[in-house]
Formats: structure tokens, C-alpha cells, sequence
């Protein structure tokens, strides 16, 4: 007697998915909608606007699929490695987990128009671990890198004695690994009738499900769904950081996946996951724009400001108000005085210049005043 499947790669129909039609439309449109004018938008912009957009785009794409993986990678660290590998300017700070997510995020875009192999994936996962992470467990072999896993991948959490095994992935050893990526990159590689969004989103859950890897299989599947998007708009810079909406909505995220990665029917149905992903996707679109805002606020703010002197604490306070929303509630002089790492008096000084200057304006009386841009008198 044989049991009942308790995962979707033991449907006797793995992998053919499906899903209707009908139901994704909408969700389909309005991503695309919301996705279309970002190119147009990239080519309103100089080159060096572009680097800058992309700059910031790349921030937010490294430090959100650091987070989603429980890393937390340092600001500062990203920030040198995308400016160096963009050259935009020299970088002064760097660790070498975070530059060689960048330097992945970087070429797998940069080379969207190639295939992806056996040897492509596995020179990713290369990259993505410059330096191999310490087993969880003492007493578990270290994770192997570059190279497809040869033992059986379980997703678990809880504390040992009370853990609960969420999923277990299909193929127990090296071989049969091979073979399931052999299948999916004769389905990545051929061209189909789907659009690209959906196949994006059948793409990153069919390899995270799979798990090729002792590691990395979470941020590798961003990236490959990220490849099938730019293929879409034919460009080969990013416009947009899907990982960043994926974060935000993590709990969604990893409900989404549990609930699609159980054996439900033999129909292999990923209708409601299609239609979710596509919601982040428009979500990661829609706050592109807004760093298109961003970018031209930037330029008409410099542009403005191209006479003014101001020191090198000031010019860092400007640019990091300027280029993320860490600050959106506004700084401090507690809060730079921490940025700078200067004396109280000093940080006092700083931003009464900048305020005098028009360049920031106050907000709030006391304890609560907080500074923010002064963009109110950037149009002519």
C-alpha cells in the first residue's frame, strides 16, 4: 500500500504545472502596466542618471535577499562594492560576501541574453560563496560550493526535539539532482507560448523547490526569475529590485511557497502563486518609479546646489538622505551626529549651515525636530 503524497514533485504529473488562464489576466496587465514604462523612463535619463538609478536599484536588491537569508549585510560595504563595479568611483569599504552578491546580481543581467546551464548555475553559486559558510551543525560536512548537492535537502525550523519539517525537496543524491535541472533548463531554454511574467514565476518556484544546492537556492531563484523579467524588456540594466518586495512581504512569501510546495492535486495548479508573484513584481516596479523621482530630484538638487561649499560630513549627510529612504522621517542631529561620528557642537554647526544654505529645512520643535531635503525650491 502505498502513501499518500505529501509534496508536489510526487505528483505522478511532476513538473508539468499549470494554471488558468482566465485568473491570471488581470494580475498579468496590471504588471505589465506598471513594468512597461521603466525602460522608457531609463532612456529619459544621462548615463551617469542611469548608473545612479541602478546604483540604488542594486542597494536595495543586495541588502533585501541578504535579509530574506538572514544576512545582514553592512550599508556601507554594499554601497563601495556596486559604486567600484559600476565605476561610478572607487569604493573604500568592502566584505566579501556582500561584493560577490553584487558582482552576481551584476553579470547574470549583464549576460540575460545567454542560456543557463549545468555550468552557469553552478559558477553562480561559485560567486555567491567567496568564502564556504560554517555548517550549521557541527557535526554536518561542510556545504559544498559550485557544485549540486549529494544528499537529501529538508527545510526545517523549531528547536531540536520540537522541529517541524516544512519541505523536502525531490532527489536524494548528486544524480538525481542533474536530472531534475536537467529539465528545467530544457524548459527555461525553450521558447514558449507564456508570457515571460508568468514564466518568471513558474521559473523561481520550480528551482527554490528543487534546492540543487546545500545553500544560496532562495537568492539563486531571484536572480534566475530576474533574467526571464529582463529578458522581457530586452535591457540589461535593473530596473527594478524584486527582492526587496519579495522581503517586505516575507511572510507571504514563504506561506505562498509552503502551500504550493504540498502535494495538492495531481494538476501541479500554481495559478494563486503566479498571480502573487506578479503582485510583487508590480509592487518592485512601482517603487522603481518612485527611484526614478528620485534620481531627477537628485541631479535638479546638485544642479542647484553646484556653487555651495560644504565639508565632507555634510556632503555624506546630503548624499545618504538623498539616495535611500533610511531617513524618511527625517535626521537627527542625534542621528548625524552618529552618521558623521563627530562631537555634538560640531553637528550643530553642520546642520545650521545646511539649513541656512536652503539645503535642508526643519521640521518639529525640540527633541522631535527632525531635518529633511529642501526640494521645495527646485522648480524654477
Amino acid at each position: 500500500m502505498h502513501s499518500s503524497p505529501l509534496y508536489i514533485w510526487q505528483s505522478k504529473n511532476w513538473p508539468n504545472f499549470s494554471y488558468v488562464n482566465s485568473k491570471v489576466m488581470a494580475g498579468l496587465e496590471s504588471c505589465i502596466q506598471a513594468v512597461a514604462p521603466l525602460k522608457q523612463l531609463s532612456k529619459v535619463l544621462s548615463h551617469d542618471q542611469q548608473l545612479d538609478w541602478e546604483a540604488a536599484i542594486l542597494l536595495d536588491e543586495t541588502l533585501a535577499s541578504g535579509k530574506i537569508e538572514g544576512e545582514l549585510y553592512d550599508r556601507d560595504s554594499v554601497r563601495s562594492s556596486i559604486v567600484n563595479k559600476l565605476g561610478i568611483r572607487s569604493g573604500t569599504k568592502f566584505n566579501k560576501q556582500s561584493d560577490a552578491m553584487v558582482e552576481l546580481l551584476l553579470s547574470a543581467i549583464r549576460s540575460s541574453d545567454q542560456p543557463i546551464t549545468h555550468d552557469v548555475i553552478k559558477q553562480w553559486h561559485q560567486i555567491l560563496f567567496p568564502v564556504a559558510p560554517l555548517p550549521v551543525c557541527p557535526r554536518k560536512s561542510p556545504l559544498t560550493i559550485g557544485d549540486y548537492r549529494n544528499d537529501t535537502m529538508q527545510i526545517i525550523s523549531g528547536q531540536y526535539g520540537k522541529q517541524k519539517i516544512h519541505f523536502e525537496a525531490p532527489a536524494k543524491i548528486k544524480h538525481e539532482v542533474e536530472q531534475e535541472m536537467e529539465l528545467f533548463f530544457d524548459w527555461l531554454n525553450t521558447s514558449s507560448n507564456d508570457s515571460t511574467f508568468i514564466r518568471a514565476a513558474i521559473a523561481k518556484f520550480w528551482f527554490v523547490t528543487i534546492h540543487p544546492f546545500d545553500d544560496g537556492n532562495g537568492r539563486l531563484s531571484r536572480i534566475i526569475a530576474e533574467r526571464c523579467l529582463a529578458e522581457a524588456e530586452d535591457t540589461n540594466l535593473r530596473l527594478f529590485s524584486l527582492s526587496s518586495a519579495f522581503e517586505s512581504h516575507h511572510h507571504e512569501y514563504y506561506e505562498q511557497l509552503e502551500s504550493h510546495q504540498r502535494y495538492q492535486s495531481d494538476n501541479l495548479d500554481l495559478t494563486q502563486w503566479i498571480i502573487w508573484f506578479l503582485s510583487m513584481v508590480e509592487i518592485a516596479a512601482i517603487d522603481a518609479k518612485k527611484e526614478f523621482e528620485r534620481v531627477m530630484q537628485t541631479t535638479t538638487f546638485w544642479q542647484r546646489h553646484q556653487e555651495t561649499i560644504i565639508n565632507s560630513r555634510q556632503q555624506k549627510l546630503l548624499a545618504r538622505l538623498l539616495e535611500t529612504t533610511d531617513f524618511s522621517d527625517g535626521i537627527s542631529r542625534k542621528k548625524y551626529k552618529a552618521l558623521a561620528k563627530t562631537t555634538d557642537a560640531t553637528a550643530a554647526r553642520d546642520i545650521a549651515d545646511l539649513v541656512e544654505k536652503n539645503m535642508l529645512t526643519p521640521v518639529g520643535e525640540g527633541r522631535s525636530r527632525r531635518y529633511f531635503i529642501k526640494f521645495l525650491n527646485l522648480i524654477s
